[in-house]
């Protein structure tokens, strides 16, 4: 029998590059359409800007970043999911930000009335808002155990896992479970 404990890291905010990939697996949208939504949201306030290829924020946003992931905890959904402590420092590094910083919501979605955006528009500022919560949040940690028998010269392996922590990923199902339920009603 041989026990691991193994953790996965949460992944990068989003740059456009990956975003538009999301959005495409998740979506449909093509890159253009996903780049067309984020031009809209940032003409609206509500998203940073769209052309960068940085997946970090710059130090002096933190604090920002901070009230704003406390606020998408206490209002989104999903965000329900968060639970233990917020690490910004993990998606912080202004060394790896040329000309512009990751994209996240700005603290303009507070005032918002999410439901009056054209869908496509707030499935793309959801999805900016959930990896934001994913980003900041705990690892997830997991022990995997593994165990091989032999038997009449036969052998069996059996394969386990047992959470130790949901972190990230207890936010990415709740939100994977609103998003299901959604395409369901658009059926």
């Amino acid at each position: 029998m041989e026990k691991q404990i193994k953790t996965v890291q949460p992944p990068r905010l989003y740059d456009l590059t990956t975003l538009q990939r999301e959005c495409n697996r998740i979506y449909g949208y093509t890159a253009q359409q996903t780049l067309d939504y984020l031009q809209s949201l940032y003409e609206k306030k509500l998203a940073t800007y769209p052309r960068t290829d940085s997946q970090y924020l710059t130090e002096d946003m933190q604090a920002t970043a901070v009230s704003l992931v406390l606020w998408l905890r206490d209002s989104l959904p999903f965000g329900k999911g968060c639970n233990g402590e917020l690490d910004i420092d993990r998606v912080t590094d202004g060394s790896k930000v040329t000309d512009h910083h990751a994209i996240i919501p700005t603290v303009e979605i507070a005032r918002t009335d999410l439901s009056a955006l054209p869908s496509g528009e707030r499935d793309v500022l959801t999805l900016i808002a959930a990896r934001l919560l994913y980003a900041t949040a705990q690892a997830y940690k997991f022990e995997a155990v593994t165990a091989s028998l032999d038997c009449a010269g036969h052998s069996f392996t059996a394969k386990g896992k047992t959470v130790l922590q949901a972190g990230w990923k207890e936010i990415d199902r709740l939100y994977r479970m609103g998003l299901k339920q959604k395409l369901e009603k658009r059926r």
